[in-house]
């Protein structure tokens, strides 16, 4: 397993990516979540997850891992019914835009990504009816939300997760 991990991991993004499209550079590493569902509504589950962003196949893609409930929830509380996925991203110089896919036990989805603004948005393919937008991005701390539209074409904000980087 570990020449796996040596083949797949890279240390730094690969020059062939533009600086102007390394909006993903700064998420890389370790997150705490605070994973709200149906934020708002008398549905509302709050759960506390995990995030851990890395750079792959020699710095030409990001792999993420998603766990939610986090690990240490799962072992300490016994939670568990959440979600455990992946997510890997592409920069792909014909669509000037990153090319992402994501997987779990339940759901894949394809999107691209444009940052706008201050915003990463992520658009589902190919309907557009699905987004996932990272904001507020600091050093330490960013803001993501998963919204769909609903029944009367109308966003809705699904989830909604605040993110705080693990000490190291």
């Amino acid at each position: 397993m570990n020449k796996f991990i040596e083949a797949i991991i890279a240390n730094e993004k690969h020059n062939s990516i533009p600086e102007s499209q390394n909006y993903w550079g700064s998420i890389i590493g370790e997150w705490e979540l605070e994973w709200v569902v149906h934020p708002g509504t008398s549905n509302e589950r709050c759960v506390k997850g995990e995030w851990i962003f890395s750079w792959i196949l020699e710095g030409k893609a990001i792999q993420d891992v998603f766990i939610c409930p986090s690990r240490e929830e799962v072992k300490n509380k016994g939670i568990s019914n959440g979600e455990y996925g992946t997510t890997i991203r592409v920069y792909c110089e014909k669509t000037n835009c990153w090319e992402i896919f994501y997987a779990c036990s339940n759901d894949v989805n394809r999107l691209q990504a444009k940052k706008v603004d201050n915003e990463i948005i992520l658009t589902e393919i190919p309907d557009g009816k699905m987004k996932w937008i990272f904001s507020n991005i600091q050093k330490n701390s960013f803001q993501w939300q998963n919204i769909q539209l609903d029944k009367n074409n109308q966003w809705e904000v699904i989830v909604s997760a605040k993110a705080i980087r693990k000490s190291i």
